[in-house]
């Protein structure tokens, strides 16, 4: 049975990040930037995680933007649009005057574009 693009982003995150008991980002698994948030997305949906010391009120913020979000658009032309809410969550992930700004990186299985994580450090 075929992997779900769900399914895919899920073992890509607990390849690449430990968690806390909350499900929380708390380390990475090959060094490298803690990201501060990371929202995936796959035809079937969205998926997001935060790291552990992110504040309570910023989690219900994002959570409410990230959940509005739709699924990865398979597009077989050009590059895939960036999710609509990204700019409003790289607003609140800003700290001390500096702006927060996501990286795509594209998740394939057998060459095939399947999903999709936008990371902001």
């Amino acid at each position: 049975m075929e992997e779900t693009g769900l399914e895919v982003l899920l073992e890509e995150l607990e390849m690449r990040y430990e968690y806390d008991a909350t499900g929380r980002i708390a380390g990475t698994r090959n060094g490298g930037i803690l990201p501060r948030f990371v929202l995936g997305r796959s035809r079937e949906g969205c998926l997001w995680r935060f790291r552990v010391d992110l504040p309570a009120e910023s989690l219900k913020a994002i959570s409410r933007l990230a959940g509005r979000e739709k699924g990865f658009p398979i597009e077989t032309v050009g590059s895939p649009r960036p999710p609509e809410r990204l700019v409003m969550i790289e607003r609140l992930l800003s700290q001390n005057g500096v702006a927060a700004r996501a990286r795509r990186e594209d998740v394939t299985r057998g060459g095939v574009s399947v999903a999709e994580l936008w990371i902001i450090d």
